[in-house]
């Protein structure tokens, strides 16, 4: 699948990608789909579109997670041989077959590739987004806002993998249970409850919905908390979800608390980690549909809708 047009998407006979030195040449069992998968299909926000294309995209390529049969490696690849089972991130994963580089790591055995295929970029992002960029801490209190959809999932049980000592989920009242299941030891349905009004303070914030500003999220951080901007809602087409993000960075910058974005980067290492845990039992995916290729537009405008309860996955 390609998208020569915003808004478009088409089905088009294309080469084979070529194999690199550095990378794995993988037959594309089963991808899902990313909120920036979507945003890249529509073009938005707008002024993003500096970077993608103003009147259509720069790259026809679409989509990013796979999992699937290495089918050739390069020479300067160690770990992975022709044959073996495989999952990450690559763009252009909406094909038949993709040439990963970093982004590729061994699919541990005991889980399916549709599994597979909804780790690379929402795990990753929760991975990164609490390890690295949150600094979690084992012992400390945690906030997952928006727990529910790819990367609210995993981060619930990321943050329980890394040693948290409580994490609180807030979802809405259908994702309750869910979140629970998942291992979070307290979930708000937010449709009921604020949870910036509560008397609890949190050290982390994992901000994977954006409905709250920066000061009214500050009354349940810690003094010396920090909230990890990671996603907001999509309220237009000109800036959302950039325009919150922007907000909460600027106003972090007067304050003892530290806000933070980031963009994951997707890396065998982390890859191989979320691996461990799958096969451990610590990390799971949640799949709430799953897909035909040939139903592919249905599943990004599923996704463009916002309400995925999980991942949604594709197989070829």
């Amino acid at each position: 699948m390609v998208c020569e047009h915003y808004g478009e998407l088409e089905l088009r006979e294309v080469e084979k990608p070529e194999l690199a030195d550095d990378g794995v040449l993988v037959r594309v069992v089963a991808t899902s789909i990313n909120r920036a998968d979507w945003y890249m299909l529509i073009g938005a926000p707008l002024v993003a579109r500096a970077m993608t294309g103003l009147r259509k995209p720069k790259s026809e390529l679409i989509g990013g997670d796979f999992a699937g049969v290495a089918e050739a490696v390069g020479k300067d690849v160690e770990g992975i041989e022709p044959g073996d089972e495989v999952f990450g991130a690559r763009t252009g994963a909406f094909a038949d077959y993709v040439c990963a580089r970093m982004g590729v790591a061994r699919k541990p055995a005991n889980i399916s590739f549709e599994e597979a295929a909804a780790v690379g970029v929402a795990a990753t992002t929760a991975l990164q987004g609490l390890r690295d960029k949150g600094a979690l801490q084992p012992g400390q209190r945690v906030l997952i806002n928006g727990a529910s959809g790819g990367v609210g999932t995993y981060a619930v049980q990321v943050a329980k993998a890394l040693g948290a000592g409580h994490v609180t989920a807030v979802c809405s009242t259908r994702n309750v249970e869910q979140a629970r299941a998942l291992g979070a030891d307290d979930v708000i349905d937010y449709t009921r409850e604020d949870f910036t009004r509560r008397p609890e303070r949190y050290e982390l914030i994992f901000d994977n919905a954006g409905s709250h500003s920066w000061r009214e999220c500050c009354r349940v951080l810690t003094p010396r908390g920090t909230l990890v901007a990671v996603g907001a809602q999509m309220k237009n087409r000109m800036f959302s979800p950039l325009g919150h993000i922007a907000g909460v960075l600027l106003a972090s910058r007067f304050s003892r608390r530290k806000g933070v974005f980031f963009v994951a980067k997707i890396n065998r290492p982390d890859l191989e980690l979320l691996a461990e845990w799958m096969e451990a039992g610590k990390v799971r995916s949640v799949v709430e549909h799953r897909y035909e290729f040939g139903e592919l537009e249905d599943a990004l405008r599923r996704m463009g809708e916002g309400h995925a309860q999980a991942k949604l996955v594709v197989t070829l």
